[in-house]
């Protein structure tokens, strides 16, 4: 049996799993009695993983009525909600069914060999308490679940909500999953059990992971391009909530606020088609993450770039020993505050709403709504269109010498030029890659430069204050000349990195 699995997944504590049992969300049009299930699952790969690599999960689980064989793709995830393909066959033993697997219609799975060459890579161990909850137009199956995944030696606790659409509208799982987080503080996961085991398997369990491209093609919608795009930022955006939460990593600080400001940046190129109340909240949500993201990931920047260097060409100084010793203090405090601010439940509530405004949001409209037809637009001559207008202001920005500007007008250049990255890199996919490529590496180079010029001007203030270490302020001195050392040759960069992206062809042709 093949078919669609539309599913909204939600950590939880142990405690708090105990707390949801008599809780209205899953009393409230509750369908008979819970039942209760042991689910033990082996997953299967290659040594090397090739079909965790393209997105591929193949396990067989054995449950009271026997054993199931179950392919599942990677489909889209956002904000705890996937949306992917499902076969599922039932077998006679333990033992993977080629056949079945090649029915799949997946190029991984079709090779005659292919049952040879998978073997065990991870297992779970589940129990499971399941709810059946439904309305006239909807029903879904609610799954407590609590257990572990195990890869070897290694081993990872599993507590969570599953809540699968049986019948209705996606819409329905956001507002379970609602009421579940007016109970406890349930959080949005973008990983998979699988996921979550290949990950452990393979030894990426938690770091902190970079922006991937959208996968758009020419034959999309505007709206599918916009919900394709937000899907890939609040996967980055949830992958390093995971690694910041369990590592406490800085590099997971960096890459939450790139997230975010990428989603804010597809809300600017989209901004026409987005325009309504919802979209206006939005806005309020990501702005204050970036408010308790931004002041850490600010101090760090300081520490690394501004002091660091400074101190490796004179590590023997105390003054600056005291100086690093004060700002990383700082920093830390500053660490702490943003990583309160993710376990809070105000986020988890944050990215629960990001989710449900992507897939059902105001903005979708109706199909009679005349202003709304632009979402049914080919993507492609809108992302012309989007791009050419980016560049043209981030020309007028720059001017013909960027080094001639203030360090706020640089500042402007520097934004702008993020944004016209950030959009091209969005729609890359769009236009040949050695067009896009080189554009985008010249682009890249631009910001660099203008991003350290940012870097020390920033910094001028920090350093001119007064820490209570003594000692500090003829260090301050010290990193503040140095670095203003650096500015004649950067500011000469920055003028020979405008004239080469200057120089390169726009990907798009105009109109």
């Amino acid at each position: 049996m093949d078919g669609r699995e539309i599913e909204l997944k939600l950590a939880l504590t142990p405690d708090d799993m105990t707390r949801l049992a008599g809780r209205p969300c899953l009393v409230e049009n509750r369908r008979g009695e819970p039942a209760l299930k042991h689910l033990s699952s082996l997953y299967f790969d290659t040594p090397d993983f090739t079909l965790a690599a393209q997105g591929i999960s193949v396990r067989v689980r054995k449950t009271g009525d026997g054993h199931v064989q179950t392919v599942k793709t990677a489909g889209t995830a956002i904000s705890g909600l996937f949306d992917r393909d499902e076969w599922e066959v039932p077998l006679t033993s333990p033992r993977l069914d080629p056949e079945q697997l090649r029915v799949t219609g997946l190029a991984a799975l079709c090779e005659d060999d292919v049952a040879e060459r998978l073997v065990p890579a991870f297992a779970t161990e589940i129990k499971r308490t399941i709810y059946r909850l439904g309305g006239d137009d909807w029903e879904v199956e609610a799954a407590l679940d609590i257990g572990e995944v195990v890869a070897g030696e290694l081993s990872e606790p599993i507590c969570e909500i599953e809540l699968e659409l049986v019948r209705g509208a996606p819409a329905h799982l956001f507002v379970l999953a609602r009421q579940v987080q007016e109970e406890v503080a349930a959080r949005p996961m973008s990983l998979s059990k699988s996921d979550r085991g290949f990950r452990l398997a393979s030894g990426h369990a938690a770091a902190p992971i970079k922006a991937r491209a959208p996968l758009l093609t020419t034959e999309m919608s505007v709206t599918e391009a916009f919900q394709t795009i937000a899907r890939s930022c609040l996967d980055h955006l949830l992958l390093n909530e995971r690694c910041l939460l369990a590592t406490g990593d800085g590099e997971a600080i960096h890459q939450m606020r790139v997230a975010l400001r990428r989603l804010r940046s597809a809300s600017k190129v989209f901004r026409g088609i987005l325009a309504s109340p919802q979209s206006d909240e939005i806005k309020g949500d990501m702005r204050w993450l970036l408010e308790h993201l931004g002041p850490a990931r600010d101090a760090d920047v300081f520490l690394n770039e501004i002091i660091d260097p400074v101190l490796a060409q004179h590590p023997d100084n105390k003054g600056l020993k005291a100086l690093h010793a004060f700002w990383s203090k700082d920093r830390d405090l500053r660490l702490n505050a943003a990583i309160n601010a993710v376990r809070s439940r105000r986020y988890c509530a944050l990215v629960l709403r990001l989710g449900q405004w992507v897939e059902t949001g105001d903005w979708l409209g109706t199909s009679l709504a005349p202003p709304r037809r632009k979402l049914a637009e080919p993507v492609s001559s809108f992302a012309g269109r989007r791009l050419i207008k980016g560049v043209r202001k981030l020309l007028r920005l720059g001017g013909d010498n960027p080094s001639k500007l203030s360090p706020e007008n640089q500042h402007a250049v520097r934004i702008q030029c993020k944004q016209v990255r950030y959009s091209g890199e969005f729609f890359a996919a769009l236009v040949p890659r050695k067009h896009m490529k080189v554009f985008l590496a010249e682009l890249s180079e631009l910001q660099d430069v203008l991003g350290q010029l940012n870097d020390i001007a920033v910094a001028g203030p920090k350093l001119s204050g007064k820490t209570s270490e003594p000692g500090s302020s003829r260090a301050a001195g010290l990193v503040a000349g140095w670095h203003q050392a650096r500015r004649s040759s950067l500011l000469s960069e920055v003028d020979k990195a405008w004239k080469r992206w200057r120089a390169c062809p726009v990907p798009w042709q105009d109109g």
